[in-house]
């Protein structure tokens, strides 16, 4: 038993392969005295070095605008904010008659789910004097909803032709999301090409965009320009008051070969009312050939149509818009002066 066990010769091992190259306590000591060396160099280069970057940010406004511009956007890519997103179309059909039973509205649903590619269709029930009426509701995933209004359009007047009582309504579906504010700025900016497109093309696809966006009741009109190009024209009127104040608009960009148009022939016009203290003030935001304008006119439901009209054209002309401002029924029309 005299011969040492192999877990012996282990320790014996391992306490000669530690004892060697170890530093003296000398040496070790010169190590710890060297790092901190450097730490503090460190330390005060970095110092140094934001002092140099406050100084200049006082003497040099240029680099003070460059550095807020910077920290700016970095706030914008990580701050995140709320807001209400489209992320698709919802879809409620009504129909109605007095034959119409279970095993009809389960027809129907399945028809709803092949016509508009859905997997899910839930029905509510009602009743009425002429008869039990049904509403079928589903929601698509973020599409063009003027896609999803003919495809739902279709259905209903199929149902028609087989004696059905049917009509449909699409509407933005909305969620509230949280993402950096650099993602809420981009999806309010709506960007299309012109390239290659024809007026008719390009007024369904602004209409079918802004749908998109959350403005289903935009009035969008696109015409050939006479000087070749299009003029396009665009009304969105909103109403809000102090408590809910209008909700923000998305902005347009129109481009040709990859670059944003700077002007040309084209007309925008946006329209909000808001009521504040019971007085109601209406806002008219223009932008005809490049140039920008604005009309503000107090107590506007107490003018008349054609003193409505006369206070925006008067407003419009002192910014230099050449336009033509009509009034009828309160509804506001705006045209560039041929």
């Amino acid at each position: 038993m005299n011969d040492p066990s192999q877990l012996d010769r282990d320790f014996k091992a391992l306490r000669e392969l530690s004892a060697r190259d170890v530093p003296d306590l000398d040496a070790t000591i010169e190590t710890i005295r060297r790092r901190e060396l450097e730490s503090g160099s460190t330390l005060r280069n970095f110092r140094r070095n934001v002092m140099a970057l406050f100084h200049s940010i006082r003497t040099r406004p240029a680099v003070a605008a460059a550095v807020f511009a910077v920290l700016a956007v970095l706030i914008a890519m990580i701050v995140p904010v709320s807001y209400d997103k489209v992320v698709g179309q919802d879809v409620a059909l009504t129909v109605a008659g007095k034959a119409i039973g279970r095993a009809e509205v389960a027809g129907l649903a399945q028809g709803l789910k092949t016509a508009l590619g859905v997997k899910e269709v839930l029905v509510d029930a009602f009743s009425a004097k002429d008869g039990p009426r049904f509403v079928l509701h589903t929601t698509l995933p973020k599409r063009s909803g003027a896609e999803v209004q003919r495809a739902s359009m279709d259905f209903a007047r199929a149902l028609a032709a087989r004696g059905y009582a049917a009509s449909v309504q699409v509407t933005p579906h909305r969620e509230r999301v949280r993402y950096p504010a650099v993602a809420y700025a981009f999806d309010q900016i709506i960007s299309i090409s012109i390239d290659g497109k024809s007026s008719a093309a390009l007024e369904q696809e602004i209409r079918d965009r802004l749908a998109q966006a959350g403005v289903p009741d935009a009035q969008v009109s696109v015409t050939d320009a006479p000087q070749g190009g299009h003029e396009v024209k665009l009304t969105v009127q909103r109403e809000g008051n102090a408590a809910t104040p209008p909700e923000p608009l998305p902005q347009l960009v129109l481009t040709k070969n990859g670059a944003p148009l700077g002007g040309g022939e084209g007309l925008s016009v946006k329209v909000q009312k808001k009521k504040v203290d019971g007085v109601t003030s209406l806002s008219v935001d223009v932008t005809s050939n490049g140039k920008e304008g604005k009309a503000e006119v107090s107590n506007s439901d107490t003018l008349g149509d054609a003193a409505l009209a006369n206070a925006i054209a008067t407003q419009l002309r002192q910014q230099g818009l050449n336009v033509n401002v009509t009034v009828v029924g309160g509804k506001i029309s705006i045209e560039p002066v041929k």
